[in-house]
């Protein structure tokens, strides 16, 4: 990890919202960012690509018709929420599935390495993430990382 990471959430959000749009498109869903343009986290871009790409993805597979990612500031920490609304996750998987190999539905296309590579990933930057109850009723995933200052 490179002392001088930097990202800017915004610019990676909207490039991977243009790219899930594309990949979805048989679905129609919405995808809104609202997150500042001064949003920045100590993280290298690919990092920060590849930790909200498979938040995204994920989002974008299980989400009715909308999806929402956000941001906001806590200190020194950059909150970012990627929300869905679809059925939602049992709460007594919201840990598990953070775990390599675990899914949540087995029927479903994926490895349920996603969001274990996220897990690593954040820890990795003094990060963190944790799944919860979207107030649209689905998943909400709460990404934390380090403000760059």
């Amino acid at each position: 990890m490179a002392p001088n990471a930097r990202s800017g959430v915004a610019d990676a959000a909207n490039a991977l919202a243009r790219t899930m749009e594309r990949l979805h498109v048989d679905r129609a869903l919405a995808i809104d960012i609202a997150i500042p343009a001064d949003h920045v986290v100590h993280v290298a871009p690919e990092d920060l690509e590849e930790m909200l790409g498979n938040l995204l993805d994920n989002a974008c597979k299980w989400a009715r018709s909308r999806v929402l990612v956000s941001s906001a500031l806590d200190g020194r920490l950059v909150v970012i929420d990627v929300d869905d609304d679809g059925a939602g996750l049992d709460e007594s998987m919201r840990i598990r599935v953070l775990q390599r190999g675990v899914r949540a539905d087995e029927a479903a296309p994926g490895s349920g390495f996603g969001l274990a590579i996220v897990s690593d990933l954040a820890t990795a930057y003094g990060g963190s993430i944790a799944l919860g109850r979207s107030p649209g009723g689905g998943v909400r995933a709460r990404l934390i990382l380090p403000a760059q200052i």
